[in-house]
């Protein structure tokens, strides 16, 4: 047998194996550094939607009231479901501001833990 045919035949060295596992280790840490920012957007994503139900459905609310009553409101602490409640996640408050004589321009903002931006939704209100 020839000096090149028992070389081919002797397999890995012990500096390949240790590369093969310092790319393996070095493509996992990557995944899981992925995996965990996924899990992050995930969450924040979640929270976002439900401060946009919450916001969506107290804007309904207060578009069912005599718009001769609104007012602006104190933040208040709500839950998931937008019930008020001590400690809840969510802070809700509506800013009223008369943009004519009759026309009401009515902000509900939602903040919520982990925020970039709070949730806010604009309507207008005719007093007629």
């Amino acid at each position: 047998m020839t000096r090149a045919a028992r070389r081919a035949r002797r397999g890995f060295t012990l500096i390949s194996v240790l590369i093969a596992v310092v790319m393996l280790s070095v493509g996992l840490l990557a995944l899981a550094k992925v995996q965990t920012s996924i899990v992050r957007t995930q969450r924040e994503t979640a929270l976002r939607s439900v401060a946009l139900s919450v916001a969506r459905s107290y804007v309904e609310e207060i578009r069912s009231r005599d718009p001769w009553t609104l007012a602006s409101e104190a933040p208040v602490q709500v839950d998931l479901r937008g019930q008020v409640a001590v400690g809840g996640p969510l802070t809700r408050r509506t800013i009223v501001i008369q943009d004519a004589v009759n026309l009401l321009r009515i902000t509900v903002q939602v903040d919520y833990p982990g925020q970039r931006q709070p949730v806010q939704l604009i309507t207008m209100a005719y007093r007629g």
